[in-house]
């Protein structure tokens, strides 16, 4: 936070963005730390069609569930395999963190 408000890119030591995985909130499952505009669309960071889709499908599951509403029994074992996959897929360029880990 403190390098994003004296201008600079808001990324970790080693250049990478931070960018968190929850579902339920927005409108989208990802979120990018320390930014004005932090909901991140999927289809912005180069990941495979495939990986978009399912997370998506993920994240619309547990949505459609409504706040109060059971959320589907997989989505907590589903999410880790979407979450380790983003993991690799972005490691280049970001450090994806599981922030859905605490309600599973």
């Amino acid at each position: 936070m403190a390098r994003s408000r004296r201008g600079e890119p808001p990324v970790l030591p080693d250049g990478r963005r931070v960018i968190r995985m929850f579902s339920g909130w927005a409108s989208s499952p990802l979120w990018e730390s320390f930014t004005d505009d932090y909901v991140v669309d999927p289809r912005s960071l180069g990941i495979s069609d495939d990986l978009t889709r399912e997370l998506l499908a993920w994240d619309g599951a547990i949505q459609d569930a409504g706040p109060d509403g059971p959320v589907p029994a997989d989505s907590f074992e589903t999410g880790l395999a979407i979450w380790r996959r983003l993991r690799d897929e972005l490691a280049p360029i970001a450090e994806v963190r599981p922030d859905f880990w605490a309600t599973g």
